[in-house]
């Protein structure tokens, strides 16, 4: 497990009390969770648009 994130994917940094960085780690663990979210990205993207197809087609006939 990387030491910078964790395991989570990204890095918190403390700027001021009270708020918070996030920065993308570089570690092999962070490549996959970025592909995985990438993947569902496009799959939601997919589906979003079928359903708007399926609506227009709906509404029109």
């Amino acid at each position: 497990m990387c030491q910078k994130c964790y395991g989570k994917g990204y890095s918190v940094k403390e700027v001021i009390p009270g708020a918070f960085a996030f920065t993308p780690c570089d570690c092999e663990y962070a490549k996959i969770v970025r592909q995985r979210a990438e993947e569902k990205t496009i799959e939601f993207k997919k589906r979003l648009r079928e359903a708007k197809e399926r609506l227009k087609m709906e509404v029109s006939g």
